[in-house]
């Protein structure tokens, strides 16, 4: 890999003074300049005003990272100083190939090792690498420096009070570089991948330890585990917010008045609490070999209502039926499965609308920033703004 030559002080005054050539907002598809393929946008992540974090697909379906600035000044800053890296400043964009990456300094590294494989980029954020070695398979997890220990130590915890309902990755003691974290893997496939291949029967026995999984994750004490974080009502409303305000900055969706459709979240007696994983659905919960039930990216676990885990799962259950992942009667059945294995109390039940309805409208935000979903986004928003 070449590293990418800081550009000259006159290219920098030339994107200044060109600022008005700048697109509006991030592309959908750009031509790579250095081999001429087409990339697709997969999905992004809005940061900052004028500032979006890009997964792109290659013609080889492979992923590449990139990042968006509003800012030409800002965005030759970034591409000099990520090596590697490639400016392609007609759209705006920084291309980081193959792990490049100014903030994640291990995963270049990672990624150039023979038998691994990139799989979760966004960047100057996190990264994951699946490492094989002669089928010896283990995931990095690469992190800004420092948080890698923060998050081993969480792990060991959870894994100790979820033994028996649900396995986590265990951190291994393989040192890898400054804040990559190295995990077991979770043998088996997904419950959104067993969708499409194991029989009615095992898939809902799956979503009913999903259930119990949960139930246990919510009643383990946060201390116990080191969680010092929280997220309650207001913190939901804030991201979904967020999300939207992104969505309808860039022309994606319109103007939202989320305050007011999350009257009920806001104002509501808060339910029981416990300890939430916070993004919990079927791409989260692994069906291992023996029955066993894995879990995965327990990375933003704080204390808060139990009946936030609990709409995000259901509604993406309604998700996948849009997204003809499953049949209603296939969703409902999961559903029905899923709520058998936790045994929700009543009061926890009674806060469920009001977060589905949060839900609805932060998932509407999520997926107007993938292309193919766009349509379905705004059926979201429709749907969750009656």
């Amino acid at each position: 890999m070449t590293a990418a030559s800081p550009p000259p002080a006159g290219r920098l005054r030339e994107a200044s003074s060109h600022r008005h050539t700048v697109p509006s907002r991030h592309p959908d598809r750009i031509t790579h300049p250095a081999t001429g393929a087409e990339l697709t946008l997969l999905r992004a992540w809005p940061r900052r005003d004028g500032h979006v974090l890009l997964e792109f697909a290659t013609p080889s379906g492979a992923r590449l990272a990139g990042q968006w600035f509003a800012d030409p000044v800002r965005r030759a800053s970034v591409a000099a100083a990520t090596c590697g890296g490639l400016d392609v400043p007609a759209h705006g964009v920084v291309l980081q190939p193959d792990g490049a990456d100014r903030r994640l300094a291990a995963l270049a590294g990672l990624v150039a090792r023979p038998g691994s494989r990139l799989l979760v980029h966004r960047p100057e954020r996190r990264a994951v690498v699946l490492l094989d070695d002669d089928g010896d398979r283990r995931y990095a997890k690469v992190l800004r420096p420092g948080a890698d220990a923060a998050l081993a130590g969480r792990l060991a915890a959870l894994a100790a009070a979820l033994r028996g309902v649900a396995e986590v990755p265990r951190p291994l003691a393989l040192r890898l570089g400054d804040g990559v974290l190295a995990q077991s893997e979770l043998p088996g496939p997904t419950l959104y991948e067993a969708a499409a291949s194991l029989g009615p029967s095992g898939l809902l026995a799956g979503w009913e330890r999903l259930g119990a999984a949960l139930r246990r994750l919510h009643g383990t004490p946060a201390p116990a585990v080191a969680v010092t974080a929280t997220h309650d009502a207001a913190d939901e409303e804030a991201v979904t917010a967020r999300w939207l305000r992104a969505a309808a900055a860039s022309g994606l969706l319109p103007p939202v008045d989320v305050a007011a459709l999350l009257t009920s979240l806001r104002s509501g007696s808060p339910g029981p609490a416990g300890l939430l994983h916070r993004d919990l659905h079927d791409k989260q919960a692994v069906l291992q070999p023996g029955g066993r039930l894995g879990l995965l990216d327990l990375d933003t676990v704080a204390a808060g209502e139990r009946a936030l885990d609990v709409a995000n799962v259901l509604v993406h259950l309604e998700l996948r039926v849009a997204q003809r992942a499953l049949t209603s009667s296939l969703a409902r059945s999961a559903r029905a499965a899923f709520l058998a294995g936790l045994d929700p109390d009543d009061a926890t039940l009674a806060r469920v609308p009001a977060y589905e309805r949060a839900t609805r409208l932060r998932l509407a935000g999520v997926y107007a920033f993938r292309p193919r979903w766009r349509g379905l986004s705004r059926s979201m928003l429709a749907a969750a703004s009656p």
